[in-house]
């Protein structure tokens, strides 16, 4: 299929796809045309790139988990235990954000205290 066939099933961007080529990602062949063409399971694995990436999941982690996704040898505890390993990395981050934010309204308070001193 072409990269727009691709593009049409998957729900992703034709400038994404490329990337994802480029990355190594996915592959396809060249037809004598110059067109790329896709293999149908690159749909599933398409599939597979946007839902990590959705998850806030790295390149590079998409990389690492690809190849046993697509040799059908990544079970769902696996994917289970990464889904909760970034949920963790999100409660980290939003723990750091309530603790900035704090900080924040804690300058907020002592900016208003020297204002209300110089009245």
């Amino acid at each position: 299929m072409r990269i727009s066939e691709l593009s049409a099933k998957t729900q992703v961007s034709v400038h994404r796809l490329r990337r994802y080529e480029a990355d190594g990602l996915i592959e396809s062949q060249r037809l004598p045309n110059g067109y790329r063409d896709y293999e149908e399971r690159t749909v599933r694995h398409v599939i597979f790139i946007a839902m990590s990436r959705e998850m806030g999941f790295s390149l590079p982690f998409i990389a690492e988990y690809l190849p046993r996704f697509k040799a059908g040898k990544l079970s769902a505890q696996d994917m289970i235990e990464a889904i909760l390993a970034r949920v963790d990395e999100i409660d980290q981050l939003i723990s750091e954000q309530k603790a900035l934010r704090q900080k924040l309204m804690d300058h907020i308070g002592w900016f208003k205290t020297q204002a209300r001193r110089k009245k």
